[in-house]
């Protein structure tokens, strides 16, 4: 495959897996719809790893849009995102985040684990 090709493969990943994510953050509201993003979250991962594992693409971001693919990056990223949007009104929104409920601002901080830089 081309890298050009290979490039387009990667775009397209990214984004069927932010449609299909951001389907399941905009209905979390409590536990469970919060567990279910959880877990749509990780069937994301794995399927980024299996595309990975057989056809190996560019790093950032990689399939379906990881840039971060240690635990210890990811929630770096999670952890700078949540303090861009709270602390650097600059930047982001501090409302964004104090004003939403619990438990979708809880997974919007994940979520940015994985595509944050």
């Amino acid at each position: 495959m081309t890298n050009d090709k290979l490039w387009e493969e990667v775009d397209k990943s990214e984004e069927t897996s932010s449609a299909q994510l951001s389907l399941f953050l905009d209905r979390v509201e409590d536990l469970p719809s919060f567990v279910r993003f959880l877990d749509a979250l990780r069937r994301d991962r794995e399927d980024a790893d299996r595309k990975e594992t057989a056809m190996p693409g560019p790093s950032d971001p990689g399939w379906n849009g990881w840039y971060n693919g240690s635990i210890s990056t990811f929630l770096e990223s999670a952890v700078a995102w949540a303090v861009t949007w709270t602390e650097d009104s600059r930047r982001g929104d501090p409302a964004l985040l104090a004003n939403d409920n619990p438990w979708r601002a809880a997974a919007r901080i994940i979520y940015a684990g994985k595509y944050y830089e």
